[in-house]
């Protein structure tokens, strides 16, 4: 168990530790009942936290062995249990100065649990200032609390006015950490907020189960105002019931059907008290007597007639929550083709398929997995975590299987109800279609892949055909013709004749040459590596200081791949030398077996904030062309300290 470090700790044996929480919560319970005068509704709610945390950190650790969240959870029940007891029985003097603090510990570990929320972990190490703030805050405020106690065991104070002295600044130190936990809390949720915005689906979905608590809280506020009694103990009640869902709610298998009635059975009860007090109070105001039985019975029918249309919206929210829009099927299959309809690259429809999946059932993953050309399969889109064995519904198109749908079920272990499968297949179905045209635009961008790979090879070789073949002919003729031209007589027509021929064969030669370099950069002819430092060296003393880091063997790459590389710094570096005011620039090259990585990054002034992303100028947009042609990605990065273009090239099939 994870509790056994410590329970070793405490000499107790393993489990006893529940069974302490579980006495003293008992304890605080009866003497809550039997006290005199009865505690305040501050010492209900500390019960309340108790009889809440305890046995649900137990369902967490029992699930999740050694969990961080079921640890925190469990350390709250006890120290909610340890502070109920003693508040219900301060009749003893030790007790009594453990009441005045005891609580105050469990309280504050909640925002420490809000920020670790689901995992444990923080969800950055930028957030690790608050962590530590929220420890420190409640650290101090426990021993401050705790010592300024010890001068007055018996008053539960509420003002400094009670101590002097040492108690006095005691109790000022205690709520000054107090405010900066306040001031913390207010961060965690921050965080919370940041984190639902930017979270996968499957981080979301545990995130929203905090939402029924921050419901029942704000409607607790409300009450509260209205000096309704215990009106936080259903937020009590409902924050580690969240808290329990968020971390679980993928490992347990019969956990939907519970949460689904718990959380209908909290918003139903929350609106009955809300309803049933403010339609009292208005009562009270126009029509009955306070406090009458005229005003009771309005306020009773009135509750009994929107009962019904309450449970229904309660209903329809928590499904929707929990299931998604599985119970719209005509509006998941119309969004569904709404999206691919706006979706204009072939190759990114796939991955809107996963998302639209995860997002509108509420899944916690999902994939599109197609059927190439030889017949593998792969994945080609996902989203989401996997959790659980997922199952797999074909895709057919044109009486053909091209793939297949995989979906996790919301619950580990589960298989999708007879409801959620054939809205699965539908999907699938449309899907498949989708699927299809995208196999149809890779084959498409393969083939032209290799059409401009082979035109490149091509190129090379009529390059090397031309030079070492005709060209040089034509520059052995010339020079023969030279040595015929000085062997013949001056004076007859010969020499004019020999003249015009080598006039011909020089014009000719021009020609090939012209051909020659328009097939192929002559600076790759001696590889790539020898190109750009020819490259870089001609542009060195005309502007910024180039740099060249070439971490790899450059040799037997592909020749469009040469070329590309070879033109992209080209236009990269005259793109800086012009626009950019940089003092520096660099060139980074780096080759893995599949692809070759060349980074041109300079620390000029940017393209501006007024660019719009994707608003390629000539220079830009004719790196981006030669990239994609050959299958290639292009990446910009700008900004006020400078740019950096990317371009990753395919060196093998």
């Amino acid at each position: 168990m994870p509790t056994d470090r410590l329970a070793r700790v405490l000499g107790l044996p393993p489990r006893v530790l529940l069974l302490v929480a579980g006495v003293l919560t008992a304890a605080g319970a009866a003497g809550f009942l039997v006290a005199e005068p009865a505690p305040s509704p501050g010492a209900a709610m500390t019960v309340t936290l108790a009889v809440a945390f305890t046995p649900l950190a137990v369902l967490v650790l029992r699930r999740l062995p050694g969990n961080p969240i079921g640890r925190l959870m469990l350390l709250v029940g006890v120290l909610a249990a340890l502070a109920a007891a003693a508040v219900s029985w301060s009749g003893f003097l030790p007790v009594a100065w453990s009441s005045k603090w005891l609580w105050l510990p469990a309280w504050a570990l909640i925002p420490i649990i809000l920020l670790l929320v689901p995992d444990g972990a923080l969800p950055s190490p930028r957030w690790r200032p608050l962590l530590v703030a929220l420890v420190a805050a409640t650290a101090v405020l426990t021993v401050a609390a705790a010592a300024a106690a010890a001068f007055e065991p018996r008053l539960l104070f509420t003002g400094s006015e009670v101590l002097d002295g040492p108690g006095r600044a005691l109790l000022l130190v205690a709520r000054g950490a107090a405010v900066v936990l306040g001031l913390a809390t207010i961060g965690v949720l921050v965080s919370l907020a940041m984190r639902w915005a930017r979270a996968d689906p499957h981080v979301r979905g545990q995130l929203t189960c905090l939402l029924p608590a921050g419901v029942l809280l704000l409607a607790g506020v409300a009450l509260d105002a209205s000096q309704v009694p215990f009106a936080w103990v259903p937020a009590v009640l409902a924050f580690p019931l969240g808290l329990t869902v968020a971390v679980l709610r993928y490992q347990l298998h019969d956990l939907d059907l519970h949460i689904h009635r718990g959380v209908v059975w909290a918003v139903l009860t929350g609106f009955v008290v809300a309803a049933y007090v403010g339609i009292a109070t208005l009562a009270g105001a126009t029509v009955a007597q306070p406090g009458s039985p005229t005003q009771s019975v309005i306020a009773a029918a009135a509750v009994v007639a929107l009962l019904q249309p309450a449970q229904w919206l309660a209903q329809r929210g928590v499904r929707r929550l929990l299931y998604g829009r599985r119970d719209e099927p005509y509006a998941v299959l119309t969004e569904l083709g709404r999206h691919l309809g706006d979706v204009r690259d072939p190759l990114a429809v796939l991955p809107r398929i996963a998302e639209t999946v995860v997002e509108t059932l509420r899944v916690p993953y999902a994939a599109v997995r197609v059927i190439d050309d030889d017949g593998t399969i792969g994945t080609a889109a996902e989203r989401g975590r996997w959790a659980g064995e997922p199952e797999a519904f074909p895709m057919v198109a044109h009486g053909a299987v091209v793939g297949e749908l995989l979906v996790a079920p919301r619950t580990a272990g589960t298989r999708f109800s007879a409801v959620d499968a054939r809205l699965l297949r539908d999907l699938a179905g449309q899907a498949a279609q989708a699927a299809d045209a995208c196999r149809s635009a890779v084959a498409l961008a393969r083939a032209r892949d290799r059409l401009v790979l082979a035109r490149e090879e091509e190129r090379r070789r009529l390059r090397r055909d031309l030079h070492d073949g005709v060209a040089s002919a034509l520059v052995g003729t010339r020079m023969l013709t030279e040595a015929v031209r000085r062997t013949v007589p001056a004076d007859g027509p010969a020499p004019g004749l020999l003249d015009a021929l080598a006039t011909d064969l020089d014009g000719a030669t021009a020609e090939v040459r012209e051909l020659i370099d328009g097939l192929r950069p002559a600076a790759l002819d001696d590889g790539l590596e020898a190109a750009l430092k020819g490259l870089v060296g001609r542009f060195r003393g005309h502007g910024p200081e180039v740099g060249l880091h070439v971490h790899a063997d450059l040799t037997e790459l592909p020749a469009a791949v040469e070329v590309v590389a070879f033109r992209v710094v080209t236009e990269a570096l005259t793109n800086v030398v012009k626009h950019a005011r940089a003092t520096r620039a660099d060139v980074d090259v780096r080759r893995d077996d599949r692809h070759l990585d060349v980074r041109i990054t300079d620390d000029g002034r940017g393209l501006g904030p007024d660019r719009e992303p994707g608003a390629d100028g000539v220079g830009l947009g004719s790196i981006r062309g030669r990239t994609e042609e050959i299958g290639g990605r292009y990446e910009l990065h700008s900004g006020p300290s400078g740019t950096v273009v990317a371009v990753l090239l395919p060196v093998a099939s």
